[in-house]
């Protein structure tokens, strides 16, 4: 366990502004968790949910929500 890199879990508004992208940073090998949501409440709740799943901390990017 001591290899493993630290994963981060990061809520970002999408380019285009049409929602928010929740993503891990860096990517676990072999796994993807990537996620569209339309709304910062949707994404804020599957960001949470992979806090509590993964223990991987949040930064939230879009200035709306505090963790």
């Amino acid at each position: 366990m001591a290899n493993e890199p630290i994963h981060t879990i990061v809520i970002k508004p999408e380019p285009f502004g049409a929602g928010y992208d929740v993503t891990i940073e860096p990517r676990p090998d072999g796994e993807s968790f990537d996620r569209e949501c339309r709304t910062f409440p949707e994404a804020r709740g599957y960001a949470r949910g992979l806090r509590l799943h993964r223990g991987w901390p949040i930064r939230d990017l879009t200035g709306e929500g505090v963790e």
